[in-house]
């Protein structure tokens, strides 16, 4: 019993240290929504969709929907997406909200 109880803490552990980190390409793609914000934006707080890993296979976007935090508090959204020349940002829905429902 011990040992099935150690074996659950060490794989919880190690899942949970997936979890939460950035990957380059997300990093990239919220670094171009940042600079591409005006100064009606907080530029510190911008939140992007992950990479998707299905199974614990990591698939490398080249799409992502980024939420940035509007000084009056509400949020829009823009997508970014990885070209041959870098990193296109379009507003894709104004007063989106904040949460990344995806």
């Amino acid at each position: 019993m011990r040992f099935s109880g150690l074996l659950v803490v060490l794989v919880s552990a190690a899942f949970l240290a997936g979890c939460g980190s950035e990957s380059a390409r997300e990093a990239g793609a919220r670094t171009a929504v940042e600079e591409s914000l005006s100064t009606e934006y907080d530029r510190d707080w911008t939140k992007c969709t992950d990479n998707p890993a299905p199974w614990f296979i990591e698939k490398e976007a080249t799409v992502f929907i980024c939420a940035a935090k509007r000084n009056d508090g509400r949020c829009d959204w823009f997508r970014a997406t990885l070209k041959n020349a870098g990193w296109e940002v379009v507003l894709a829905r104004p007063n989106a909200g904040c949460v990344l429902s995806f």
